[in-house]
């Protein structure tokens, strides 16, 4: 049985036929358009070659956006966002939402998209920290309690890298 594209079900189209074929009906070539679409991360896959870097920027990045937006105090993402994996994927949606919302790319409704997104996750990582109990003692929204333990930081990361290597090693060896 084949799709209506002429696939079979376990079948999977050549992406880079799809693109010939694209740029012969336009008659442009694509090659060199597509680097600059944001593409979604999806962060159990991160090669560990990329694992230190990918962390930090996630880190200045929700920092940032803490700074930014007051209300996105512990309640909502505790001191430790960053051991707490549903945070950790949250916060990378909204990121990617954030990049790609305001690309040169983007129409210009996709700013209230992100805001709708903002209030979603919002939403839901304040469920998640009050879950978690691990947020800290109440504070006003203005005192930042986002200082990271350096040291805490660094050991997590590096074991981060090390985990990701071995499940690319263990699946190489498949």
């Amino acid at each position: 049985m084949t799709d209506r594209n002429g696939h079979q079900p376990d079948e999977q189209p050549d992406d880079r036929n799809r693109l010939e074929q694209l740029r012969d009906i336009i008659g442009v070539p694509l090659e060199n358009d597509f680097g600059d679409i944001p593409t979604p991360t999806y962060w159990p896959t991160i090669p560990s070659a990329d694992t230190v870097d990918e962390w930090n920027e996630l880190r200045s990045w929700v920092d940032n956006l803490c700074r930014r937006f007051s209300h996105l105090d512990h309640h909502v993402i505790p001191r430790c966002w960053w051991r707490h994996n549903q945070h950790v994927e949250a916060l990378v949606a909204l990121k990617d939402h954030e990049q790609s919302s305001f690309s040169d790319t983007a129409p210009a409704t996709a700013p209230v998209d992100w805001f709708r997104a903002l209030r979603d996750i919002t939403a839901l990582l304040k469920n998640w920290t009050a879950d978690l109990g691990c947020g800290a003692t109440h504070q006003s929204p203005t005192a930042m309690l986002r200082s990271v333990d350096k040291e805490e930081w660094v050991a997590f990361v590096e074991a981060d890298v090390v985990a990701r290597r071995e499940r690319e090693i263990q699946k190489s060896l498949e």
